[in-house]
């Protein structure tokens, strides 16, 4: 036990002195007996090859392991406030240190289980850390840290610096001030007439059967209720009978416990069998109940089983019915067919009112909003023109086409409007009254966000987040993140967007 004890501290002791060299450490160093009842609990849980560790726990694999707090050394897989490689004046010689994870040994959860959970966040600490590479705090560091780029707001920025004060100029970039004119009008986007999906049903049969009539056809108006077509289902021959017979031994039952009462109140009969026949009446008013709740979940109406216990006969017939007031748009209902139980025999909509749907280029998207007016207009049909609202507009972008899906309920009264036609829409307001215009190549994204270079010095440059409205003639509209002193880069801004993601291909911090 004391030649392995001294082992160890001689394993430790070449880390230590490996770290002072600026030299990573190798992958394995720490103790499995101290992570042995972790171990237990998950012996066959995936486990992080890198580090011989449960993935579960590793936060130098794990990104979503680790503090959000506390900015991320990528250059050297640690947290900034412990990397004493970009950050010596952080290091306390007093503490322990562990040099496989990266921490200090009185705060590594990783080599001492019993720590998890105690140790304190250190969020603060890295608001106060500099960048000594790129002399800028660590939180506006763009060179080192490009993922904080997607939170945030526009306006917010992060800054990069190149090497030198003639870099910028010897890549070809070139600055210049946004142009102050009258904003751009409303958008126009392509849009394509459907139905109105929330006054819209596909009308199927409930249960298996042959059709044996069919009562309605395409263009036909037709009010909720209405009948539709007419089947034969054994199926549903076969519930009204199961029904029947549930209330007859209902109506038995019952007739029993009244018996019962009437022999209790004489003395002539004991209590227990008067509780004997309320069970039993009980349970067959639950399967009455139960076979009727079948009957209407099949479409028969409160009519047809009233009629039912009438004295009707448990017939096959089924009719199929529209669900709602509105015209037949499509039939594919023929008599003799078998049909099963959810195929479409018919399609029935509200045609006073249909959607819109609207493909939105991503750089307009800012200008959509519910509740805006939109008028629409088709060239191949000169004159046509309607008028709606915007519904909805969609929160993902087509990785494909970069366009947003919105949508918008328009009247049609006259119903010259049709499934399936396609126009033009276009916002109708009153144009804005000024816009910062920029070149749109002046405008880069980063992780899907729009992002602008402003210059604050020959080597700093700002990566602002912005805003966009309209677009035209190679130039964008700026709503937001902007101001119109700002200096920024109209040409070779792609050049700042390399510098700024030299990072996540290992270009990051340096060794000093």
């Amino acid at each position: 036990m004391y030649r392995r004890g001294l082992l160890k501290t001689a394993l430790q002791l070449m880390l230590l002195l490996a770290w002072g060299c600026g030299e990573a450490g190798p992958d394995r160093s720490f103790d499995l007996a101290a992570t042995a009842s972790a171990e237990a609990l998950e012996p066959q849980a995936e486990r992080c090859a890198r580090h011989d560790l449960l993935a579960s726990v590793c936060f130098i694999c794990g990104p979503g392991l680790r503090d959000p707090g506390r900015l991320w050394c990528s250059e050297h897989d640690r947290y900034e406030d412990r990397c004493f490689l970009c950050h010596p004046e952080l290091e306390d010689p007093e503490r322990l240190w562990c040099s496989e994870h990266g921490l200090y040994e009185d705060e590594c959860f990783l080599c001492h289980p019993d720590l998890r959970g105690s140790a304190q966040p250190r969020a603060a600490a890295d608001a106060g850390l500099h960048c000594r590479e790129h002399d800028l705090p660590e939180s506006e560091c763009g060179n080192c840290h490009p993922e904080l780029a997607a939170g945030l707001e526009p306006g917010a920025s992060l800054k990069i610096r190149f090497e030198s004060a003639r870099s910028a100029a010897l890549a070809g970039v070139q600055t210049g001030t946004p142009r102050v004119e009258p904003g751009p009008a409303g958008g126009s986007f392509l849009a394509r007439v459907s139905w109105d999906e929330n006054r819209y049903a596909r009308v199927t049969p409930l249960a298996q059967g042959v059709l044996r009539e069919v009562s309605a056809d395409v263009g036909q108006p037709v009010s909720r209720g209405q009948r539709l077509a007419t089947l034969s289902s054994p199926e549903v021959a076969e519930l009204k009978s199961a029904y029947l017979a549930a209330r007859a031994e209902e109506k038995l039952k019952l007739a029993v416990l009244s018996r019962e009462q009437g022999l209790v109140a004489q003395q002539i009969s004991a209590q227990q069998e008067l509780e004997q026949a309320q069970a039993e009446h009980e349970v067959a008013r639950s399967r009455a109940a139960a076979a009727r709740q079948k009957l209407l979940d099949h479409g028969l109406g409160e009519s047809a089983i009233g009629h039912l216990e009438d004295g009707g006969t448990p017939s096959s017939e089924l009719h199929v019915v529209s669900p709602l007031d509105g015209t037949i748009v499509d039939r594919d209902a023929v008599v003799g067919e078998s049909v099963e139980r959810g195929d479409a025999l018919f399609r029935v909509a509200r045609l006073d009112s249909m959607w819109l749907e609207l493909s939105v280029p991503e750089s307009e998207v800012s200008q959509l909003a519910p509740g805006q007016e939109v008028v629409v207009t088709f060239d191949r049909h000169p004159g046509l023109e309607a008028r709606g609202r915007v519904t909805w507009v969609g929160s993902s972008i087509d990785p494909e086409t970069r366009m947003v899906e919105a949508r918008a309920e328009v009247a049609n009264p006259d119903r010259m409007l049709r499934h399936g036609m396609f126009g033009r829409a276009r916002i109708d307001s009153q144009r804005s009254s000024w816009a910062l215009w920029i070149p749109a190549d002046a405008v880069q994204h980063v992780d899907g966000h729009p992002f602008v270079f402003a210059r604050l010095a020959d080597d700093l440059f700002e990566l602002r987040k912005v805003a966009i409205g309209g677009s035209a003639g190679g130039r964008v509209a700026v709503t937001a993140g902007l101001q119109p002193e700002d200096e920024i880069v109209v040409a070779h801004s792609f050049i700042l967007k390399s510098e700024l993601l030299k990072s996540r291909l290992g270009a990051g911090c340096v060794d000093h």
